[in-house]
């Protein structure tokens, strides 16, 4: 029997596949940028360039999670002005937002080519490890001023409801990347082999060719919101005020979490290089398993963005409910492919059979976190939308005090678990995050924002 409501829910699974799709896809794509780097380079059989990679890319990550939440706290603004029918309003705040990208992008790659060894060695590499591992950071660091841009630039389109656009300029970084890299680090058709600073190299070479696609789809109207270049240059205070005020929690939550990921990868690096490098193989298989959810979750929050700008509500309401649906089906075969073919996964990398063995078993354990994982995604992007950034920002403080730091420490370093005990403690993390944000999402505080 069809019931009244079975169409607009048919309607609302399509509109969220439509726009999660492409993210998917996006996603997938940046992710196997880092991941195609992993590999080339566990094919050079040595621990200490991987874990080199792990901490460079660890220490990278928290720079990107400022940039992440000046993405999503512009996409669900952008979302929300266009949802209301003011179009001219999210070009000037997508304007805004780029410029800020911009200023803060210099400001990152300054600091990271003056103190990068440093970081390294504060990140508990060992002495062979920290000159390789800085050299990655500082010429990946090289396309930050149009790398990070970009983010912003796509998370405005995504706001705007067009998730192709960012897909397709993902495809092209991943390819150049994915090309250049190969050639660098082999030594590929006459160019010399640069090994791992290769890799770092086709990294930002594709990046670099990615974000003039992406700005270049902004300003010359491809995309459906379209910014004059002559906004870049003016300074909108009104607009930062707004960006702030919804990326900043964003920011400090992301922040956390990855200073919480900081402190916990400072603890596998204690345990030695080939501890380190096992969990860096485990992690680069593990990310795969993001691109669904996250994709649900910008999914979420464009739509959510929009229906409560139109104070439709009750749409709000239902997508949430089917992403969190389509995302907790998607990690839980994920979670089921991790558990029996952990071995096979790794050995792609071409590591040490003792490393091998240590991401296996890591890998293994991370099937415990992938269905609260999407709960969390899903939920932290529709709180997002619908404004509140704050509750997720306490949500993730809350986590990584009493989880990602004080019960990873007891159950790797006190109780001598290793490598287990760090995904153990993580997979429990993510529970007690989820488990939160739905009770917050049963309140219905989200409708108002917060």
């Amino acid at each position: 029997m069809i019931t009244a409501t079975q169409p607009e829910e048919d309607h609302t699974t399509r509109t969220v596949l439509q726009l999660a799709l492409p993210v998917m896809l996006e996603n997938l794509l940046r992710t196997a940028v880092y991941f195609s780097d992993t590999l080339m380079i566990g094919w050079l059989r040595d621990p200490a360039a991987l874990a080199a990679v792990g901490i460079s890319s660890a220490l990278l990550l928290l720079v990107t999670s400022i940039f992440a939440a000046l993405d999503v706290g512009t996409a669900a603004l952008v979302a929300q002005d266009w949802g209301a029918g003011e179009h001219e309003r999210a070009a000037k705040l997508a304007a805004q937002s780029l410029q800020l990208s911009f200023i803060l992008s210099l400001a990152f790659m300054g600091l990271g080519w003056l103190f990068g060894a440093q970081l390294m060695q504060l990140m508990g590499a060992e002495s062979h490890v920290v000159p390789q591992g800085a050299e990655y950071m500082r010429i990946v660091l090289l396309a930050a001023p149009l790398t990070f841009p970009a983010m912003i630039a796509h998370g405005i389109m995504r706001g705007s409801g067009d998730t192709r656009t960012p897909m397709w300029n993902t495809l092209a970084i991943n390819s150049v990347n994915i090309g250049a890299s190969f050639v660098l680090v082999f030594g590929m058709w006459g160019a010399p082999a640069l090994q791992l600073a290769g890799a770092a190299w086709g990294t930002a070479l594709g990046f670099f060719v990615g974000a003039i696609l992406s700005l270049g789809a902004l300003l010359s109207g491809r995309s459906r919101l379209r910014i004059d270049a002559r906004q870049l240059l003016q300074w909108n205070m009104p607009a930062v005020v707004r960006i702030l005020q919804l990326s900043a929690p964003k920011g400090i939550e992301t922040v956390l979490s990855h200073s919480g990921h900081l402190i916990f990868t400072r603890m596998v690096a204690s345990l030695g290089t080939a501890v380190m490098a096992a969990h860096q193989i485990a992690l680069r298989v593990e990310s795969l398993s993001y691109m669904p959810t996250w994709g649900l979750a910008m999914a979420t929050t464009t739509l959510v963005g929009q229906a409560t700008g139109a104070r439709l509500y009750k749409r709000a309401e239902s997508a949430v409910q089917r992403a969190l649906g389509i995302a907790l089906l998607l990690n839980s075969v994920l979670a089921v492919v991790f558990l029996v073919a952990s071995r096979q996964l790794v050995q792609i990398f071409g590591s040490t059979p003792d490393v091998l063995n240590m991401a296996a078993l890591a890998l293994a354990i991370s099937a415990a976190e992938l269905p609260p994982l999407a709960v969390h995604m899903v939920l932290s992007g529709a709180l997002a939308g619908a404004g509140d950034t704050r509750t997720p920002m306490f949500v993730t403080l809350a986590g990584v005090l009493v989880f990602r730091l004080a019960l990873v420490y007891w159950l790797t370093i006190s109780l001598g678990m290793g490598i287990a005990g760090v995904w153990w403690g993580t997979a429990i993390d993510w529970t007690a995050r989820a488990a939160l944000l739905w009770l917050v999402f049963r309140s219905g505080r989200w409708r108002q924002g917060g």
